[in-house]
């Protein structure tokens, strides 16, 4: 083994060393627990949406202007909104089991057992390479073993820490979107409620003639619904699927490198 590659793996081992003994809990902890209360609260509220438009979708509105009987269904205007919730929905479950498979691997990875035997094997490369003792194709593998297990330590903080950043930059973003579905949520609840107490008895002339301004006024609502709903699919499956990936491809490549 050359000179400098001896002095660039006793470097690296050094490096592996020192981040054995830190804790890596302590500032990943509260951004991981974060992360889980915005998910879990965007998909409670994807859930009552998705609840009061099927309430919506179950009614009519029967009135009678000039003697002409008309039925208007307000709730199927809501359907490619209720379809891309219920979606949404599903996404935002996979994010939260995902945030906590990533606690847990946390936690483990944390463990004072783990960092030990990772320590013990960072000082035990450290000699086998300075002494020479073992065949180059054992050191080489004693080498590999401690910087795989030191990066998969690594892999989530550093996935979690960016995902939290990158989350924190899109929050005025993720919050109009949260507050579009939230007014969606209300007005549908609010029809819902005029559908119960108007049904059957909807005769006199002013009602016949704000049914058509309200109904224009659901479909516009359903239409930032839907813009609001896409906007909150894209940053969390960036957030929850994209990115992850991104890391674990990439500590792979940097492992790769690291032990050629």
């Amino acid at each position: 083994m050359r000179r400098t590659n001896v002095r660039l793996y006793q470097l690296l081992l050094l490096l592996c060393l020192i981040l054995a003994c830190v804790p890596l809990q302590w500032f990943m902890d509260d951004s991981l627990a974060d992360m889980l209360k915005v998910t879990l609260s965007v998909y409670a509220l994807a859930r009552s949406l998705n609840a009061v438009i099927s309430v919506a979708q179950g009614t009519e509105m029967s009135i009678e202007p000039m003697g002409v009987g008309v039925t208007l269904a307000p709730g199927e205007i809501l359907d490619p909104l209720n379809d891309l919730v219920e979606q949404f929905s599903d996404v935002l479950l996979l994010a939260s089991a995902s945030l906590g498979i990533q606690q847990i691997m946390l936690l483990l990875a944390d463990k004072p057992v783990v960092r030990v035997v990772l320590a013990g094997l960072t000082l035990l490369s450290v000699l086998v390479i300075a002494t020479n003792k073992l065949r180059p194709q054992w050191r080489q593998g004693l080498f590999r073993l401690v910087i795989v297990l030191t990066l998969l330590r690594l892999m989530v903080p550093v996935m979690g820490l960016a995902s939290y950043h990158v989350q924190g930059w899109l929050e005025q973003e993720r919050q109009q979107a949260v507050s579009v579905l939230e007014t969606t949520q209300e007005e549908v609840a609010v029809l819902n409620q005029q559908q119960d107490q108007e049904s059957g008895w909807l005769s006199d002339l002013r009602r016949q003639l704000n049914i058509e301004s309200r109904l224009a006024q659901v479909t516009a609502r359903a239409e930032q619904g839907v813009q609001a709903a896409i906007y909150l699919l894209a940053e969390f499956v960036l957030l929850m699927l994209i990115m992850p990936l991104l890391f674990i491809w990439l500590m792979l490549r940097i492992a790769s490198r690291l032990t050629v």
